[in-house]
């Protein structure tokens, strides 16, 4: 038993915000265990002494619906990174509130992370028609669940479709304050997209999106909107690898060729939303660590309801920060010790309201010692497959009202 066992690498540090049901435990609680464990690991009570929960248990909500897709999607190992949508349709005739949600992954060993995206009655014909044309459950979606041009714009933000809610390794179901909701009308549906990561095996997987409805007139209920802000990821290689792939242009070519035009679409678009170049974000130091940050302006204003920072398996760092450099400055989300399968949505103590005024910054660092030691040498970007990277954020809001 070593400390790194009962300290949850992908923590809040004392630099952010404090935030509700902080999992760590303190250096004193470490070394009693610690103590505990090599000593024996002695009993000090009956085995028949009930054990009490001392925390809040994480609460699921009712399954006042259970989404799914037509039928289940089988992937191939053919393709080791899928990106496939799913439609999900909760058929709705009049007006609702969903007032929580999970995504329950069913072959969670091959889901890498899930997005939904609430989707309105005008879109419904053009998502169709991209299933109709695509043999098998769903349609593929690299860069986009949208129809026609309903793909990713440069910052990383859908057009043509909203993210409503996500799950990644370590999330946990999400059940909204009183009064606060994801509403819909007669005809919104979900298409869920969902990225496979196959590698031995590619078993047929029908995830379900679980929804809790409120019970109250749709207008009792603040909608809840979620936004994304991003920065660039532009990884290269160290001075002693060398490959044909540690060209930029090369590889880039080289995730084109795998997921096609939409590909280098954020990579490079991100760079000129940012005020920079590839060349400009690119940096590696001796260590192998590689940084990255940007600075938004708020897109979404209301009351901040979460925070959640996503990287792949070669993140280091995470850190959100509200107006940095500014009296008001505050760190909404400081992970200095992330790991992949630790991707929770954060809720901050004390009441925060994001306005138009306000800027988000956010900032990654990756570690390439993390790389598969028997991989190709090659320039890491932002994109879509588990072995590339992302610097990917998303901020929860209750829209003001009077």
């Amino acid at each position: 038993i070593t400390k790194s066992r009962y300290m949850p690498p992908f923590l809040a540090t004392d630099a952010g915000i404090p935030l509700k049901h902080d999992p760590r435990l303190t250096n004193k609680q470490i070394t009693t265990i610690e103590d505990w464990a090599n000593a024996g690991a002695p009993l000090d009570t009956p085995t028949t002494t009930p054990i009490k929960v001392t925390n809040e248990p994480v609460l699921h909500p009712r399954a006042d619906m259970t989404l799914t897709a037509a039928a289940p999607y089988e992937g191939s190992t053919n393709k080791t990174n899928d990106y496939r949508c799913l439609i999900m349709d909760p058929e709705l005739d009049t007006p609702a509130v969903a007032t929580g949600y999970e995504f329950v992954p069913d072959k969670n060993e091959f889901v890498h992370h899930a997005l939904t995206y609430r989707m309105t009655a005008d879109q419904r014909e053009g998502v169709d028609q991209r299933d109709a044309d695509d043999p098998g459950t769903g349609y593929e979606c690299f860069g986009g669940v949208g129809a026609g041009p309903g793909g990713l714009s440069p910052s990383g933000r859908g057009r043509g479709s909203e993210l409503v809610a996500g799950w990644a390794p370590g999330a946990k179901p999400g059940i909204y304050p009183d009064g606060a909701g994801l509403k819909m009308q007669p005809g919104d549906f979900f298409v869920t997209q969902v990225h496979y990561h196959y590698v031995h095996a590619a078993p047929p997987d029908q995830s379900q999106l679980i929804l809790q409805l409120g019970s109250e007139p749709t207008e009792n209920y603040a909608d809840v909107a979620v936004s994304q802000y991003l920065a660039p990821a532009e990884i290269p290689c160290m001075p002693d690898e060398k490959g044909p792939l540690c060209d930029r242009a090369a590889s880039i070519q080289a995730l084109t060729d795998e997921f096609g035009p939409a590909a280098p679409v954020i990579a490079n678009g991100l760079n000129a939303v940012c005020g920079s170049t590839p060349e400009e974000t690119a940096n590696v130091d001796a260590e192998g660590i590689s940084t990255s940050s940007c600075e938004h302006g708020v897109s979404s204003v209301g009351k901040l309801l979460s925070v959640n920072g996503h990287m792949h398996e070669l993140g280091r760092t995470f850190r959100m920060t509200l107006n940095p450099d500014t009296p008001g400055e505050k760190v909404l989300l400081d992970i200095d010790r992330w790991d992949f399968n630790w991707q929770f949505s954060y809720v901050p103590v004390e009441d925060i309201v994001l306005t138009s005024d306000d800027t988000i910054k956010v900032e990654c660092s990756w570690d390439r010692n993390l790389i598969n030691p028997q991989a190709e040498p090659r320039w890491i970007s932002w994109s879509e497959g588990t072995e590339d990277e992302m610097c990917f954020s998303t901020v929860a809001t209750i829209e003001p009202r009077e």
